[in-house]
């Protein structure tokens, strides 16, 4: 949906500033023209920008979600002043700029702090992990069969495919009905082209103390396995993608976090601390494993920020910003914005800011946090509300094709400001 809104609003953004108006470029008229373009024959598949307007405008309905690597390119034209007397006499200059956006499931980031575990490492920490609230109760099917496991024996793949798809599915249990997200490997829930590799066929393994792990065993072909999982993602990601970056957006939804327990925030504060750890400019992760110039400092952006007024929409960025400490900047955000503020009185006359909009099934619905967006990790008492999030329908594109959102043009600038700023 970000990609969507970014690109919906900035070809809309030469027509009517006011679409982008925290964005100078755009506030200013230095933005002149802006297309979409091609991608080479070669490149990463396309991203369906028209389907996912079709979805807003035909149906009212969200695009699907991210589960692939996409690219969108587009072509903007922007009029850069020169400064003092020089820039008085000839005015600006007409430059281009060629803004290719990579979309890929959020997932794939937590593959980053993988790079520099051993096989070993990562096996005691998950299973570790497995056996603790609440993630036991998902994992209890493939810890059966890790029971009656022999990690010495020859490998045999059938065998080895019954533990990995044991292991995929207890992690889509953590995501799907635990809402934690501190989950890895990041392809095992998006695989995208990876789909049915067999390095894919490994999970989490302890072998014996004091052990020496056979030739053909398998434990050695698991290690192999995450070996070249890491090499792979080293190769197709990292080095193509991710290195290349000139800016990086980290879209993160607190709210469901928040709705879901205390246990799903520490599993996403966790995630996002080993986020924010990798892409650091220096000394992080990405920094370390030789790349060639320092990743670009991220923007983390708390999303759904329409479901919250726009006076808890500081305290939104506030806790983000404790979660990631001082790693980039931090932007609370709705790409699509699909509420509108409102007030409440109680029986007792006290005035309540809260958010409405059309719901899931139709009908209009209000929405608050009580007591308001927490700044920093609640107490447990704070979770025990419980709160129910509703699932609020989109608006439909505007008659120029852009689409009303909360801070887009604020994490844009904060992204590229030597584009948009």
């Amino acid at each position: 949906m970000f990609v969507t809104a970014l690109a919906a609003n900035l070809l809309a953004a030469v027509r009517d500033p006011r679409r982008l108006a925290a964005a100078p470029a755009v506030s200013e008229g230095r933005l002149v023209s802006v297309h979409e373009a091609g991608l080479s024959v070669t490149d990463a598949p396309l991203f369906p920008l028209e389907a996912a307007l079709a979805a807003l405008g035909g149906e009212a309905r969200w695009p699907e979600p991210t589960r692939r690597l996409a690219k969108l390119a587009l072509d903007l034209e922007l009029l850069s002043p020169l400064p003092g007397q020089v820039g008085r006499l000839i005015g600006p200059l007409r430059r281009s700029v060629r803004l290719e956006i990579v979309d890929y499931p959020g997932e794939w980031l937590l593959d980053l702090p993988l790079l520099a575990l051993s096989f070993e490492d990562w096996s005691a920490r998950e299973l570790a992990r497995a056996r603790t609230v609440p993630r036991a109760r998902y994992a209890e099917a493939w810890l059966a069969l890790l029971a009656g496991l022999d990690v010495q024996a020859p490998a045999e793949e059938g065998a080895m495919r019954r533990l990995a798809d044991a292991y995929a599915a207890y992690l889509r249990r953590c995501r799907d009905e635990g809402a934690l997200a501190d989950l890895s490997p990041g392809r095992f829930l998006n695989p995208d082209s990876w789909e049915g590799m067999a390095f894919l066929l490994f999970c989490p393994l302890a072998l014996p103390p004091a052990a020496s792990p056979k030739a053909g065993s398998v434990w050695e072909r698991m290690r192999a396995h995450w070996d070249e999982y890491r090499r792979r993602t080293r190769a197709e990601f990292l080095a193509p993608h991710l290195a290349r970056f000139d800016a990086q957006v980290v879209l993160v939804d607190l709210f469901r976090a928040l709705a879901s327990g205390a246990a799903s925030f520490a599993d996403t504060q966790a995630a996002l601390a080993a986020i924010a750890a990798a892409l650091r400019p220096e000394p992080g992760l990405l920094s370390r494993l030789g790349l060639e110039r320092a990743p670009p400092r991220p923007v983390f952006c708390a999303t759904k920020a329409d479901y919250v007024p726009a006076s808890q929409r500081g305290q939104l960025a506030a806790l983000l910003r404790h979660l990631v400490g001082g790693e980039g900047a931090v932007v609370p955000l709705a790409a699509v914005a699909c509420t509108r503020d409102i007030t409440l009185t109680d029986d007792r006359g006290r005035v309540q800011d809260a958010v409405e909009g059309i719901v899931e099934g139709g009908g209009r619905e209000a929405f608050w946090f009580a007591g308001g967006v927490p700044a920093e990790t609640p107490e447990q008492a704070w979770f025990d509300r419980r709160y129910d999030v509703p699932r609020f329908l989109p608006p439909t594109p505007g008659p120029d094709g852009g689409l009303r959102h909360v801070n887009l043009d604020r994490a844009l600038t904060a992204a590229l400001p030597g584009v948009l700023g």
